[in-house]
């Protein structure tokens, strides 16, 4: 067994990771060889000499739900949003907060699901979000499952935010919280890079990795078990995400989807967003915008994805979640600080962390289609620490959707507003 797994790393071009588990102690050696031996190098190796998967080259715009169509159509809003509020009351929705991320674009020292958005100090993303998950519990009688993904860097302060889910408004069998698997981190020839003597260097598989970490715990069995159909998925970023969002919802029971994505439209050709798309095949796809660049169609791309899922829970549990071979491999160049295993010394360089993408999956499923909503109501990143998509713009598009809400039902609003959790309807 130890041979044919020396011999599928050194094929794989980890001869460097063979020698320094040979200068280790046996212990130290059989651990750091147990852990390589779990490891995709092939596929890892391939898609840092590869780089990323190439765009389909021919796309077309994907099947929308426009927002014209929804303020057109007399009634559409309200029958989705009654069939939407049907399922969530009868419990067949359940959620998953994407929150494996830190906030070191923010200049913040954690998790970035602690950072606190205000005003007060209590108003951090991760209580933002979760009431809002506890307001629609309370609005459907329903308490809808919240499962949160976090990363091993995320996972302690996380638990530790999330320690006492009543403090917002949710019950405290309401919350799951699941960890994300890790990739080892490779340098540009595709070599693995080490933390510490006889421990490799790793980093969060990303969002597409939710997936596997969901059907490796159990949780996708156990909610399929309760009678939920519908798994929705948001980033812990987004303080204006609405992944209870009934119309959404309506609109995918409605037209028996097995996948829907909320978009708005792309405020200009630079913005960095992924786009959906339909190849010639139908499929559904999203496309990252630096793969955009010289295709043909780009220019007729116009729906951005906020990173805001509905999957048909029957449907994903029919994929191969647990190969790890499902998902193609995204590389992404990163500078690190990783061991050099010659000198024992640290040194600091442009590595590739691989990552696998949760919109992936979209081209497996048969029926898939884009809800476009308001950008101004539903999408707020908090990703950098100044000018787009910051802090400060976040919380001018959050404070002037709370102020719609409190003039919508004649109430006096605060200086600032509170970030209070948004209702629960069908706008």
């Amino acid at each position: 067994m130890e041979a044919a797994l020396r011999s599928r790393l050194a094929a794989a071009g980890q001869q460097g990771l063979l020698d320094h588990a040979a200068s280790l102690p046996p212990a130290a050696a059989r651990a750091l060889l147990e852990e390589a031996g779990q490891e995709p190098w092939e596929a890892l190796r391939q898609a840092v000499l590869a780089g990323a998967p190439a765009a389909p080259p021919e796309l077309r715009p994907p099947a929308c739900l426009t927002l014209r169509r929804q303020q057109a159509v007399g009634g559409l809003r309200p029958r989705l949003a009654g069939l939407g509020r049907e399922w969530l009351a009868q419990g067949r929705v359940a959620t998953v907060m994407l929150a494996g991320g830190q906030g070191t674009r923010l200049g913040h020292p954690g998790a970035k699901g602690t950072f606190v958005l205000g005003p007060r100090p209590d108003r951090t993303l991760y209580a933002v979000l979760a009431e809002r998950v506890a307001r629609a519990s309370r609005e459907v009688g329903w308490p809808v499952p919240l499962v949160v993904l976090t990363s091993p860097a995320t996972d302690d302060e996380t638990r530790t935010a999330l320690r006492d889910p009543t403090r917002f408004g949710l019950q405290a069998q309401q919350v799951e919280i699941v960890v994300q698997r890790t990739l080892p981190v490779l340098d540009g020839s595709g070599v693995a890079l080490l933390e510490a003597p006889g421990r490799l260097l790793r980093a969060p598989d990303g969002h597409g990795g939710a997936l596997g970490a969901l059907e490796a715990a159990g949780t996708l069995a156990r909610l399929q078990a309760q009678g939920v159909q519908v798994l929705t998925t948001f980033q812990v970023d987004n303080p204006l995400a609405r992944p209870l969002d009934p119309v959404m919802l309506g609109w995918m029971r409605e037209r028996s989807l097995q996948v829907l994505g909320k978009a708005v439209r792309r405020a200009s050709p630079q913005e960095r967003v992924g786009m959906f798309a339909r190849d010639l095949a139908g499929r559904l796809r999203v496309v990252e915008y630096t793969e955009l660049e010289g295709l043909p169609a780009a220019s007729e791309l116009a729906m951005g994805s906020i990173a805001l899922h509905a999957l048909d829970l029957c449907w994903l549990r029919s994929l191969p979640l647990g190969d790890p071979a499902f998902l193609p491999l995204h590389p992404a160049r990163k500078r690190v600080t990783a061991l050099d295993p010659a000198t024992g010394a640290a040194r600091t360089l442009e590595a590739v962390k691989c990552e696998r993408f949760l919109f992936d999956v979209f081209p497996h499923a048969g029926r898939a289609e884009v809800q476009e909503v308001d950008r101004a109501r539903e999408f707020a990143p908090v990703k950098n620490a100044s000018g787009a998509d910051s802090p400060e713009t976040a919380r001018a598009l959050v404070e002037a959707e709370v102020r719609r809400w409190h003039a919508e039902r004649g109430l006096p609003v605060g200086e600032p507003p509170a970030l209070e959790p948004l209702v629960l309807d069908a706008q």
